[in-house]
């Protein structure tokens, strides 16, 4: 394994935009340990699982952003986990407060086609995002917390000769030991499944969907982990006359009872929710709940979803939305069976605002404490109330290296949701915490003059499952 050393003082810009050129020193370092959390140092709060993307010459080159939102001075210990054996490496960041510092993952495994990282923190503050570019776009995620055995991907497409679509599902084992996946698809030209992946220790393994279940304008996909634990992402590109994206969305395991979608309804873009039910037996009855900003409250969509189905809802064809503006939506299995949820909102290159697609699967827990790291442009942040009784006084701050200023404060009352705009919250690139009174669920809209990317905040503080939440 090679081992370096890097003070997040000495980087230098690499040709990514997140990426940077590591100065390598050898030293030595225990491997991980074969326990959901990986081995971490004795002084370690925290430990961060991507998935990945792809090498420097691939569709969606990955580079992580390591994020203090903390007052104080922090450190982080990055594995690097390469699709090729035996090509991983680790670096050592000094985080000083209020910083974002960057990691070219390409640069740590670069004899791999794939690469993906595990990276274990020493404060509560820090957290770990993914960025992605390509010829297609750019995207951004946040990394998980766990890793898990069962999950489902709502949507893709593979038509890569009429609409350049294509899918790769990344599959992350940062333990030891081998873990086994078996992998379902259903898609509108048929099932299909692969039994019994190989996915080695400490190593990313990219199934190519698009040479799998070929043709498709839509597939899903259920993953059963039989041997050791992963983490999942996908993978999606689009490149035709009509539109050009890239999404890598992670992929949340087990499915949920309860989760929301912050952000969707702009009027500007075609926003499509879809719902998979992984249950093999039993179908789900699910309400998709509408959540604005004011008084009104429009009636629920409601859904049964097969078992092993997925349900897809063109939230354009609901007219009785479309005086809202902008919505969040909560996705509750009334029959308690936990079901995926996945937004995908796209505008072709013909529409007004910044073309291509972006996407979020539903988050699923909420919490009093969130860091949300913003970029410029006309992006927004999206607090969201899931409990019906109570009200939820959220404060903003934004850190930097002074310190840790306080912006704005907002109330939200029950089941309602509010946006701010960037603008309004600091210039350039500010890290904002949010917290609040009662737990709340917080998403980014992040649209730039070229590029929009939708994801969820990161919860620092305890998460309570919503299905918790009345």
């Amino acid at each position: 394994m090679k081992i370096v050393r890097l003070s997040a003082t000495v980087v230098i810009l690499s040709a990514l935009v997140v990426g940077f050129v590591l100065d390598q020193e050898p030293r030595t370092f225990d491997d991980v340990a074969l326990v959901d959390h990986v081995g971490t140092p004795a002084t370690s709060t925290g430990t961060w699982f991507c998935p990945g993307g792809s090498g420097e010459d691939g569709p969606a080159v990955v580079g992580l952003e390591i994020v203090n939102a903390g007052t104080q001075a922090a450190t982080s210990e990055v594995t690097a986990l390469g699709s090729t054996a035996g090509d991983l490496s680790t670096v050592q960041l000094a985080l000083p407060a209020g910083a974002r510092v960057s990691v070219a993952l390409s640069d740590l495994a670069p004899e791999s086609d794939w690469v993906g990282a595990v990276i274990e923190v020493d404060s509560p503050m820090v957290i770990v995002e993914q960025s992605h570019e390509g010829p297609t776009g750019t995207d951004r995620s946040t990394c998980a917390t766990h890793t898990g055995t069962a999950f489902a991907v709502t949507d893709g497409a593979t038509r890569v000769l009429s609409d350049g679509e294509e899918m790769t599902l990344l599959l992350l084992n940062p333990f030891q030991e081998d873990a086994v996946v078996d992998i379902s698809f259903v898609a509108d030209v048929g099932p299909d499944s692969l039994d019994a992946i190989v996915v080695p220790g400490q190593q990313v393994v990219a199934i190519n969907v698009t040479d799998e279940v070929t043709v498709a304008r839509r597939v899903a996909a259920t993953l059963d982990v039989i041997a050791g634990r992963v983490s999942v992402a996908r993978v999606q590109t689009r490149d035709s006359e009509s539109m050009r994206g890239l999404t890598v969305t992670p992929v949340i395991p087990d499915g949920a009872e309860v989760s929301v979608i912050p952000i969707l309804g702009t009027g500007q873009t075609t926003d499509i929710i879809t719902v998979t039910n992984p249950d093999p037996f039993d179908a789900a009855e699910v309400d998709l709940e509408i959540l604005t900003d004011g008084s009104l409250s429009p009636d629920p969509i409601e859904l049964t979803v097969r078992p092993g189905r997925t349900v897809r809802i063109d939230m354009s064809t609901e007219t009785r939305l479309s005086e809202l503006g902008a919505f969040s939506l909560i996705a509750r299995s009334l029959n308690e069976i936990p079901v995926a949820v996945m937004l995908e909102s796209s505008a072709g290159l013909a529409a007004e605002g910044v073309p291509g697609t972006a996407a979020i699967v539903g988050i699923d827990g909420a919490s009093n404490m969130w860091i949300a790291p913003m970029e410029g442009g006309a992006g927004l942040l999206a607090i969201v109330n899931p409990s019906s009784t109570s009200i939820a006084i959220v404060d903003v701050h934004v850190v930097d290296s002074a310190g840790q200023r306080f912006v704005l404060s907002v109330e939200l009352g029950p089941s309602r949701r509010t946006t701010i705009p960037v603008m309004e919250i600091g210039e350039g690139r500010p890290i904002v915490v949010i917290e609040s009174t009662t737990p709340v669920v917080v998403g980014r809209d992040l649209t730039g003059f070229t590029s929009r990317q939708l994801l969820g905040g990161a919860a620092v503080g305890e998460v309570i499952s919503l299905s918790r939440i009345e």
